[in-house]
């Protein structure tokens, strides 16, 4: 009979988690993480407003760097075909 109480007891201690706890637990994490993302988010950024036409560069890749390689200084050199044995 003790068996069956505490098999009972499981049951009912799981079907209120289930039906009750979780989904207050759950419905309050996502009511933090979306009020979290609307205090990230600010609320009266506005873009700045540009004339027609204008263009606004926000990233200008640095010069490249000069290379020493210079192909009228090259040598020639001559290559001399081996042969396998």
């Amino acid at each position: 009979m003790k068996l069956l109480q505490i098999i009972l007891l499981i049951v009912l201690l799981y079907y209120l988690l289930t039906k009750y706890v979780f989904p207050y637990l759950l419905s309050r994490l996502i009511r933090k993480v979306q009020q979290n993302f609307q205090n990230f988010e600010h609320p009266n950024y506005q873009p700045p407003q540009r004339r027609e036409g204008e263009i606004k560069v926000d990233y200008v890749p640095p010069a490249a760097k000069k290379t020493e390689f210079n192909p009228t200084d090259a040598e020639d050199i001559d290559f001399v075909e081996i042969k396998d044995k």
